[in-house]
C-alpha cells in the first residue's frame, strides 16, 4: 500500500510568522538532498524543513539512524488549522520503502493531545498491516496556536535499555516497556493529513556525541552542518 502527498510552500507563512530572514524568499526550495518520503515530495528551507500534507507520511533519511540507547529531538512550529491528526517523531523504522514497514512514533495534535502508536507488519491480514495506538491520545503540555499564527513544541523519544521515554516540551508524559517494540532503525517525521509546520530540528544523541539531520540556517557558522 502506498501513500500520496502533495507539499505546498506558503512563503507568507515563512517570512511572516517564523521570522525567517528575507534572503530566503529568492531560496530555490527543493526536497532535502538523500531525504525520502513514503509519499511524494517535501522541501528543505533551513533551518529545517517545511511540510504541508493531504495523506499522512513518513519523512526520512536513510542514514539517520538509532540503535541501543539514544534520545531523539526535535523542535518545530504547528500553524494554526483545525486538522484532527497528528504529527510526531517515529523510531525503530525498518522496510520503510514496503507494505511491511514498521515504527514506533510519538505524536501531538491540534487538539493538544499526544499519542505514542506502533506499526507492525501483519501476514494474516488483509491490509499486510496494522497501527495501533499504544498510550494514549490523551491531553498533555502541547503549545497550540492562539491569536498567534504558529506553537512552537520539543518532541522528546529517549530509548533506554528496558524502555522508551517520550517527552512533551519538557515533560516526561509516558513511559513504555521497550520489549518487542520497534526502536533499532531509521528515524524520521511522521505527519498526519491537512498539517501546515515547519520542523527545525531533528537531533539523535548518544554516547558518542550528537548529529544534527535538518538543513542549517543559511548564516551559520562555519563548522555547522547537518548530518546528511
Amino acid at each position: 500500500m502506498r501513500l500520496c502527498v502533495k507539499c505546498l510552500i506558503l512563503g507568507a507563512l515563512f517570512t511572516g510568522a517564523l521570522g525567517v530572514p528575507s534572503a530566503l524568499e529568492s531560496q530555490t526550495l527543493e526536497q532535502p538532498e538523500g531525504w525520502k518520503t513514503r509519499a511524494e515530495r517535501f522541501v528543505a528551507m533551513p533551518p529545517g524543513f517545511h511540510i504541508t500534507t493531504t495523506p499522512s507520511v513518513l519523512f526520512f533519511h536513510p542514514e539517520a539512524r538509532a540503535e541501543g540507547e539514544f534520545t531523539v529531538t526535535s523542535e518545530g512550529f504547528l500553524f494554526r488549522g483545525d486538522s484532527p491528526n497528528t504529527y510526531g517523531l517515529f523510531v525503530g523504522g525498518r522496510d520503510l520503502d514496503g507494505d511491511a514497514a514498521t515504527w514506533t512514533s510519538f505524536e501531538i495534535g491540534h487538539d493538544g493531545t499526544w499519542v505514542v502508536r506502533v506499526r507492525r507488519a501483519a501476514d494474516d491480514l488483509e491490509t499486510g498491516y496494522y497501527v495501533v495506538d499504544l498510550a494514549g491520545p490523551t491531553p498533555g503540555p502541547v503549545a497550540l496556536p492562539g491569536d498567534e499564527m504558529t506553537a512552537k513544541n520539543a518532541i522528546s523519544i529517549v530509548a533506554a535499555a528496558d524502555h522508551l521515554e517520550f517527552r512533551l516540551n519538557g515533560e516526561t508524559v509516558a513511559r513504555v516497556p521497550r520489549r518487542e517494540l520497534p526502536v533499532d532503525g531509521v528515524v524520521g517525521f511522521r505527519v498526519g493529513s491537512g498539517l501546515n509546520l515547519h520542523l527545525v530540528s531533528l537531533s539523535i544523541s548518544s554516547d558518542g556525541g550528537t548529529t544534527e539531520w535538518a538543513p542549517a540556517r543559511p548564516d551559520a557558522e562555519e563548522g555547522e552542518e547537518d548530518g546528511a
